[in-house]
């Protein structure tokens, strides 16, 4: 089993000088696998702080508990919750002013993998995939997602728990898809190209969350491109290894195609990515194979 991650500031957060407020974790042991991306709530003053804590300590109560189970139905998500809610709690009392408004809001979507079973846990908005089929969870009403941090002051919002066979599993908080719930990005060229490369997943995101500008000489003008990643991003996967998402030419799986939401699917047409958008440029990373 392989797990990759990497987490990206996005050009908003860049250009207004504020942090990151993405984080992702990962574990794997033989065929068990634990993978967790965390989106801090961005109207807090430091939600990266509880982001990086909540996605650290998830992954280490999921790995726990998959080192002792026999199957991927007896993991207890809801004693994952309760630990990881109880361990918030005691940091938030010994933090003065307003912790959890201020530090302690952050979606969560993780998974947990036992050979070729899956389950995946999600509270708030983001995205998953399954072998390449991509889940889109949210937007929800008010841009108002549950975090974890609602289980702090009494008030616990649903969560979405979802169990199926893949061979791949990707994670994804929901800096990935753009206001129409589309992905602007090659979601399975970037995690092949960062299950190829130690460093690639995180150098694919830095491009990606990075604009361009050029000169038009003729037009006697600077071209400016916006970045494909405006909002922070996370990601993580674990694969069972030697699979891929990708036929042996390159080209996508017909699982790859399609974009699946609670309500709706959208066709790859919809959200066609040019293939200059799917080309890390050897001046900005290196050799990535």
């Amino acid at each position: 089993m392989d797990t990759i991650s990497a987490d990206v500031t996005g050009s908003r957060h860049l250009r207004a000088g504020r942090n990151g407020q993405d984080a992702a974790a990962t574990w794997c042991a033989d065929e068990r696998a634990a993978i967790v991306v965390c989106d801090g709530c961005g109207s807090g003053a430091s939600s990266e702080v509880g982001a990086r804590l909540g996605a650290g300590m998830w992954i280490r109560a999921v790995s726990r508990r998959l080192v002792e189970i026999g199957n991927i139905d007896e993991l207890d998500w809801q004693a994952v919750r309760a630990e990881v809610t109880d361990q918030l709690a005691s940091i938030a009392r010994q933090l003065p002013g307003e912790p959890v408004r201020e530090c302690l809001l952050f979606t969560i979507v993780s998974a947990a993998v036992v050979g070729e079973s899956v389950s995946v846990w999600v509270l708030g908005d983001g995205v998953y995939a399954l072998d390449g089929e991509v889940h889109v969870v949210g937007p929800f009403a008010n841009n108002e997602p549950p975090y974890l941090g609602y289980d702090l002051v009494g008030d616990p919002r649903e969560a979405r728990c979802v169990r199926g066979q893949a061979r791949e599993v990707v994670v994804a908080t929901d800096g990935v898809i753009d206001d129409d719930s589309r992905l602007p990005i090659d979601l399975a060229g970037v995690v092949e190209v960062g299950f190829r490369h130690p460093d690639g997943l995180r150098r694919q995101l830095s491009v990606l969350a990075r604009a361009e500008e050029r000169i038009d000489w003729e037009a006697r003008r600077v071209v400016r491109t916006p970045a494909r990643l405006q909002d922070d991003c996370a990601i993580a996967a674990a694969r069972i290894a030697g699979f891929t998402v990708r036929a042996p030419d390159g080209t996508a799986r017909a699982a790859d195609r399609t974009v699946r939401s609670s309500d709706r699917t959208v066709r790859s047409s919809d959200r066609t990515v040019r293939s200059s958008d799917r080309t890390v440029r050897s001046s900005d990373e290196g050799d990535l194979s």
